[in-house]
């Protein structure tokens, strides 16, 4: 049965992680966005699109670390978090982002994973 707390919890901690990254607290934001080719100015208002996308693409990921958790295949979820991380970096090559930007993404990716392994360990 899967661990919807665990669940849960993963979704949130990764989102939040997020904001730790992409935003102002660890001063890889500007560089971040330059090497996206965005402006660096934090937007007038949060951007609810991306943001909603970015909700659905981590529950997803949640929803395969959960599902493989009941089964003990966490092997299984290891690679699904290789292949965002890997679809995230050629993502990131063909929008031409700098190796900066790219490694931030990718980055993110594999901690947004660790971090929702860890919630069903803790959880």
């Amino acid at each position: 049965m899967i661990n919807w707390l665990a669940f849960g919890s993963g979704v949130i901690a990764a989102f939040v992680l997020g904001f730790v990254i992409y935003g102002p607290f660890l001063g890889l934001q500007r560089r971040w966005a330059e090497g996206t080719r965005i402006s660096p100015e934090p937007p007038e208002k949060l951007p609810a699109g991306p943001m909603l996308a970015q909700i659905i693409a981590l529950s997803l990921l949640a929803l395969v670390i959960a599902i493989t958790e009941t089964t003990g295949a966490l092997g299984a979820a290891m690679v699904a978090i290789l292949a965002v991380a890997a679809q995230t970096a050629s993502v990131g090559a063909w929008a031409k982002k700098s190796g900066f930007a790219i490694g931030v993404d990718v980055g993110y990716a594999l901690l947004s994973g660790a971090v929702m392994i860890i919630a069903h360990a803790a959880l």
